[in-house]
């Protein structure tokens, strides 16, 4: 009887656990030299190692392993279908925990990422779908760990009513980009990449937040919030993100007389 490549998973986990001198930096190095040799199946077990087993060495490959090695394993993939059974079986038995009632999470992170990287975020949606069912309290934890999923599905009242405040939000989005421009401007190296990657980030949290304002009915709100993103700053990308022209601070429509400028403080006293 022919053994399924999931049924094997286990075994898998198990043989690359088993190497002595492996670390995360070596396992994720043997996985792309071993890739590149077609050598898949051991190229597999080094990614499904790094995966389990790499925080138990050091956090500080926390990002990395959802970001980079989910690259690489996806590519793998594309190579060695093997490779993609194996991370759709890790995603479905960390979904399955998170549906019978863990809030861990780094699980749902785990989940959300690779559900991402496999272009697949009706999966993340259709998970906290289930997790909001029974735990609303962890749904509204996890919010911003599934943001990005629920707008790209359109699924604007879900994320509606687990958003919160959204000038909180916002408020909490720009702090964050204040704090990244200003390590930028410290270590730009003569590249403009720092501070390119920091307004990429900001600029998606706010178009996030304005999707989902305008999807679920209020336009008033997201043009605030478009209008008070462009102070911070002036984004093509934030300018186009509504239909209507922007209005500028002062100014009236229809080439009227100015009106007052009202200063609404829009992020100053609010709190995450």
């Amino acid at each position: 009887m022919k053994t399924t490549h999931i049924g094997c998973l286990g075994i898998l986990l198990w043989l690359g656990a088993c190497s002595p001198r492996e670390t995360p930096k070596t396992a994720l190095e043997n996985a792309r030299r071993l890739a590149e040799q077609g050598r898949y199946e051991e190229a597999l077990q080094k990614h499904l190692w790094f995966h389990e087993h790499a925080l138990e060495q050091d956090r500080s490959y926390y990002g990395v392993r959802l970001s980079f090695a989910l690259v690489q394993w996806v590519e793998l993939g594309g190579k060695y279908p093997p490779a993609l059974d194996a991370l759709k079986s890790i995603r479905d038995r960390d979904t399955a925990q998170l549906v019978a009632g863990s809030t861990d999470r780094g699980l749902l992170h785990d989940v959300a990422s690779i559900n991402d990287y496999l272009h697949e975020p009706e999966a993340t949606v259709e998970a906290y779908k289930k997790i909001e069912a029974s735990h609303p309290e962890f749904a509204a934890r996890v919010y911003d760990l599934v943001d990005e999923a629920l707008v790209d599905a359109a699924a604007y009242d879900l994320a509606r009513k687990y958003l919160g405040d959204p000038m909180q939000r916002f408020a909490t989005a720009k702090r964050q980009y204040d704090k990244g421009i200003s390590f930028a401007a410290r270590h730009t190296d003569h590249s403009d990449a720092p501070r390119e990657a920091f307004e990429s980030i900001f600029t998606d949290r706010v178009l996030r937040l304005i999707a989902v304002l305008e999807g679920t009915g209020d336009q008033k709100l997201a043009r605030e919030l478009q209008a008070e993103a462009l102070t911070v700053l002036d984004s093509p990308r934030l300018r186009a993100s509504l239909d209507h022209p922007i209005i500028e601070p002062g100014a009236a429509p229809n080439g009227g007389p100015a009106a007052p400028v009202e200063n609404t403080n829009l992020t100053e006293g609010r709190h995450r």
